[in-house]
């Protein structure tokens, strides 16, 4: 049976795509990039009933929405539950009891998922949280994507059985349950759910989420890799404009906050920063 193809695009398309990506994103995306832009989106434009670059260049050039999809398309989502898990362990045993003890008369805690995918960092995050703090604490975890799709499925908390290899059993039987139209799929409960607010979002538009919001935690971890210097500049100013005076910013942990002239920023080991 013949299956359509779409040609190649030129290098100008390429560098087209890649233009787009970096100005919505802050992404450094170059030429280099072509093989993965085509393996990505070649299936796409057939979905959309187009046959060349061109064609779709125009679209994206008209309709916002397309650009969004385009930003979904090319960014990797890779991430599961307790990701890094030294990191947890390190907000378990050291940050969340220091925490603790200065939010004593509020007992509040707010966190933010920045770049959370399909929601595994965020439930992750309310999970420690709650097993380390005990009950009483007026928890909220912010997890904010730029994909709608990856978004609907946090907020829907169904997993497939083999996304919770990374989650420990007893953590496993308190926060999951096994879904009855779903074989071989699992929940999360409802009272963990509660806990996390999803949201679309874009790290370079500061007034994509509301002024008020202010927090005690940031965990951005592997996105920092793909974003230009410029980028990263101001996302770290945003960061640092909605965490608290004493808040906690984990990034990846290839990634680092690198500039020696960076006065606001402490550096407690494991890619984990205090603001000062």
């Amino acid at each position: 049976m013949f299956k359509p193809k779409v040609p190649h695009p030129t290098d100008q398309e390429i560098q087209e795509i890649c233009q787009i990506i970096n100005e919505t994103l802050g992404f450094n995306y170059t030429s280099r990039k072509k093989y993965l832009i085509q393996n990505r989106l070649n299936r796409h434009l057939l979905r959309l009933g187009l046959d060349n670059y061109h064609t779709y260049l125009a679209l994206l050039r008209k309709e916002p929405q397309e650009r969004n999809t385009l930003c979904e398309l090319l960014t990797t989502n890779v991430t599961y539950f307790f990701r890094e898990p030294l990191q947890f362990e390190y907000l378990a045993q050291t940050l969340l009891p220091s925490l603790s003890k200065e939010k004593k008369g509020t007992r509040k805690i707010r966190c933010w998922s920045a770049g959370s995918s399909s929601g595994e960092e965020a439930y992750s995050i309310a999970i420690t949280c709650r097993e380390t703090l005990g009950s009483g604490w007026d928890l909220k975890v912010l997890a904010t994507d730029i994909s709608s799709t990856h978004l609907t499925l946090g907020s829907e908390g169904v997993y497939p059985r083999e996304k919770l290899e990374s989650v420990p059993e007893k953590l496993r039987r308190k926060y999951f349950r096994p879904h009855e139209a779903m074989k071989e799929h699992y929940y999360i409960i409802p009272e963990l759910r509660k806990d996390i607010i999803f949201r679309l979002a874009n790290l370079l538009e500061e007034d994509s989420l509301p002024r008020r919001v202010r927090v005690d935690l940031i965990f951005c971890r592997n996105v920092f890799i793909y974003l230009s210097k410029e980028a990263r500049t101001q996302i770290l100013n945003h960061f640092y404009s909605r965490l608290n005076t004493g808040g906690y910013l984990f990034l990846g942990h290839s990634e680092s906050i690198v500039s020696a002239a960076e006065p606001r920023w402490i550096l407690l080991g494991k890619s984990v920063y205090k603001k000062r």
